[in-house]
């Protein structure tokens, strides 16, 4: 039969970080087909409560026993789960899904389109960083060979945290890594140029403002120009200058082969989060 999305449903199953940060990058967005209605399903009275205080009245919320007619009445579900409550809940809500011509679409790390199938084979999954928070996040997006006829409308909803790219399941370990992680490795990285500027006498707000002025502004750079990075960098390289020699240290400290080093691992680790399960 497939999925409807002549006015459809939308039900977020898990609003924590990730599931929060998608909805609300949802709910300042316009697209079509957008929403008829939206559900956001948590586990407790307490949090349906204090998740209210936040969130536009057009937003239903539900917890608990509540869920699986939250999940019952949807079309398309974005799965925010925390990875290891996976089972429980959508066990917990399984008699929801017993039509199976849902869309899922999943955020949890670690989670296969094979593992989430037996519920609907219609699957999206996604993984997508913390910067979604403010618009400005990356998603990697596998679909389900059935779930391919809505790719648009997957794109069009994972879109609004930023920027939504497709590629094979087989590199979402990998997204995982760069993706999802990489905003703590960027951070890494920004605190210690702030440390670097405050040890050298800039007060540290000032240093922190530069450090996070100077990140984005070399991001966009990166993105206007389409220019290689090396390129870029090179040009800031005069001969002799202060940027070649602070080149030369970082190199000399394995700056480089520690961050490509620590994609590895993290990718490594994601691998494995899969075959814990």
């Amino acid at each position: 039969m497939g999925v409807n999305l002549q006015n459809y449903h939308l039900t977020i199953l898990g609003c924590g970080v990730m599931g929060g940060a998608v909805l609300n990058a949802i709910l300042k967005s316009e697209f079509t087909p957008y929403p008829a209605s939206i559900t956001a399903c948590v586990g407790s009275e307490q949090e349906a409560v204090s998740l209210r205080k936040t969130l536009d009245s057009k937003v239903e919320i539900s917890y608990g026993e509540h869920n699986t007619e939250a999940v019952k009445k949807a079309d398309v579900i974005i799965l925010g789960l925390k990875p290891y409550l996976f089972e429980p809940v959508i066990e917990s809500v399984k008699s929801g899904l017993a039509d199976g011509d849902k869309l899922l679409i999943s955020l949890m790390a670690g989670w296969t389109i094979d593992d989430i199938k037996p519920y609907s084979k219609y699957v999206a999954r996604i993984m997508t960083n913390t910067p979604a928070r403010f618009g400005c996040g990356t998603a990697i997006v596998s679909l389900s060979k059935e779930a391919e006829p809505y790719e648009e409308v997957v794109m069009n909803l994972i879109s609004t945290v930023g920027k939504a790219m497709r590629l094979p399941e087989k590199n979402m370990d990998a997204a995982t890594s760069l993706v999802g992680s990489g905003p703590a490795f960027c951070l890494l990285m920004m605190e210690a140029m702030i440390d670097g500027g405050v040890r050298m006498g800039i007060p540290y707000a000032v240093a922190k403002e530069c450090a996070a002025k100077v990140m984005e502004g070399t991001a966009k750079m990166v993105m206007e120009t389409g220019e290689h990075p090396a390129s870029l960098k090179s040009a800031v390289c005069t001969p002799g200058g202060t940027t070649i020699g602070g080149l030369m240290v970082m190199e000399d400290k394995g700056v480089r082969s520690g961050i490509a080093r620590a994609i590895e691992e993290a990718a490594n680790i994601a691998s494995e989060l899969g075959k814990k399960k």
